[in-house]
């Protein structure tokens, strides 16, 4: 009975290598750097999302520049 209890066991037992697992830290434990440079990270990202192309750059004719912008599409998910 012991030997098909621990067969069970080891059946179950999966290896955590073979995952992305993730651990529960402190967050007072992070050093300041690592904290303002994650921060600077974010705050660049934003200022990218607000960023739009703009698609009707050099074109000659004022009413290919007026169309070319018209069909700059914002994205209705982001909220802008």
């Amino acid at each position: 009975m012991d030997q098909n209890n621990n067969s069970q066991n080891n059946l179950n037992m999966l290896p955590e290598s073979n995952y992305l697992v993730t651990q529960a830290i402190s967050t007072s434990t992070l050093p300041d750097i690592k904290v303002n440079s994650d921060l600077a990270q974010l705050e660049k990202a934003e200022r990218k999302i607000n960023y739009k192309a703009n698609i009707a750059k050099g074109s000659k004719s004022p009413q290919v520049y007026v169309a070319m912008t018209a069909l700059r599409l914002a994205n209705p998910f982001k909220g802008y």
